[in-house]
């Protein structure tokens, strides 16, 4: 059990330990926004370098192959089937339906995903976690596809716009850090060693500042206003997308290490990212934000299990 423990603990200590600080106010989730901005732009960045220098990526390159299409294949039919449940059961119009699909479906891959695989896979954790977040970013746009779509009938939709969103999030810090951790890999740069204690040093901050971020920002108020939805998405995102991940793995026959990548994208809660789109949108605002918090709460009950899973089913691969 000591392995399991190992890679468990840590998880939910950080999760728990933002939370108390937020509740003994200690801390205020006020000021969660700057240890995100840390994260986003600094932390992980470090963390992604470190990782793909740490590697041969030419003659790794197949694994993360299998994991993006392993993953975007995943969420792809999740998106798929949360769809139908919001437009045909809940009775929803394309746009509702979409953002409920959206809610239920789309991965915290950056801010939980990847800091959970850097612990449990610390040689390519960082790398199958930023090919996550590229797999978010191409469900983000899918719905503000479907939102130009569906607020500009008979005007033409703003491919310029969509795109424009596209190119912008791709100039990300952590997109940036996976260019030149790519070019300094295939041209087999080894970082001095001072260079490399340093970004270690920074990298190895992400887990405990993303997770004691996002635990600070817990919220069960939510849960009295939005139960139902909180029920939906729970079931989606927390039950189903790990369950169809595993079997999608399995009938690709994915070698363990992508396998265990695609399962903690699909375990870990809603993204906070879908509620910023929905915002922005002003498009089922309410209910994307309790199913980030719902979700984000009861993924401390669930991914643990999810990760046990893993960890007797492939043994020897999770750090």
């Amino acid at each position: 059990m000591s392995p399991l423990i190992r890679a468990i603990f840590p998880i939910i200590a950080f999760l728990v330990i933002g939370y108390i600080a937020r509740l003994t106010k200690k801390f205020d989730p006020k000021n969660s926004g700057i240890l995100i901005n840390w994260v986003l732009n600094i932390s992980i960045p470090c963390m992604i370098i470190i990782d793909m220098t740490s590697q041969d990526m030419l003659s790794e390159y197949r694994q993360y192959i299998e994991f993006f299409g392993g993953y975007l294949l995943t969420s792809f039919i999740l998106f798929c089937l949360a769809y139908v449940y919001g437009r045909f059961i809940k009775r929803k119009d394309l746009l509702i339906g979409s953002y409920f699909a959206g809610a239920a479906v789309f991965s915290n891959t950056c801010m939980i995903a990847l800091p959970v695989l850097a612990i449990l896979l610390p040689v390519s954790g960082a790398t199958f976690g930023v090919l996550g977040v590229v797999v978010l970013i191409i469900g983000l746009q899918t719905t503000s596809v479907i939102y130009e779509y569906c607020s500009s009938k008979g005007k033409g939709m703003s491919l310029r716009k969509v795109l424009s969103s596209f190119l912008h999030a791709m100039k990300a810090n952590y997109f940036i850090a996976m260019v030149i951790g790519l070019i300094l890999s295939f041209a087999d740069v080894k970082l001095a060693m001072p260079i490399k204690a340093s970004l270690n040093a920074v990298g190895i901050t992400t887990a405990p500042v993303a997770l004691f971020a996002i635990g600070a920002q817990l919220n069960f108020g939510l849960f009295r206003h939005h139960a139902r939805i909180v029920a939906e998405c729970t079931f989606f995102k927390l039950f189903l997308m790990p369950v169809i991940a595993w079997y999608v793995c399995d009938l690709a026959r994915l070698p363990p290490a992508p396998s265990v990548a695609v399962v903690v994208c699909a375990a870990v809660s809603t993204a906070k990212c879908q509620y910023a789109v929905a915002r922005s949108h002003d498009v089922y605002v309410e209910e994307t934000e309790a199913a980030v918090a719902g979700t984000t709460i009861l993924s401390v009950v669930t991914l643990p299990v999810v990760v046990s899973l893993l960890t007797r089913q492939f043994v020897g691969v999770i750090s």
